[in-house]
């Protein structure tokens, strides 16, 4: 007996897109940390910020932050980061029309509209699909 999917290929895109930019951001934050950690950076409370955006001090956080965005943009990360960006929005924009086309006819008009009007309901359409056992979605799926 063949095991039925509970996801489909669109919802696994977009678990995999989010999961890629989610590594690039870790990378980030890293490059930030070894900054902070190199120069000896600590806010006026003794504690070491976690990343550049908790540094307090006004002079140190500009210049942290002219000094990491430069390496990140110099290793390639930030064009890594924003083609996962695109690769996210695309995959959000696909959730979304698989959303619509499994929605009631009834209602998928309203949906339309508010996923283009609404950036909250946006975001919970993807939500909703992101949760969707596809199993149960009779004749309307994508490949799983």
């Amino acid at each position: 007996m063949r095991k039925t999917s509970t996801t489909n290929s669109v919802q696994r895109a977009y678990m995999l897109a989010k999961a890629h930019l989610q590594t690039l951001r870790e990378q980030e934050i890293e490059i930030e940390k070894a900054y902070i950690a190199a120069h000896g950076i600590h806010n006026a409370d003794g504690t070491t910020p976690e990343a550049v955006y908790y540094i307090k001090d006004e002079a140190t956080f500009d210049r942290a932050c002219e000094a990491t965005e430069a390496e990140i943009e110099n290793c390639g990360l930030q064009a890594e980061i924003q083609e996962a960006k695109k690769a996210v929005k695309d995959a959000e924009d696909a959730m979304i029309a698989y959303g619509l086309s499994i929605a009631p006819a009834g209602i998928r008009a309203t949906l339309e509209r508010g996923v283009k009007e609404n950036y909250t309901i946006r975001l919970k359409v993807i939500d909703a699909v992101f949760h969707l056992d596809v199993s149960t979605v009779k004749g309307k799926g994508v490949t799983a």
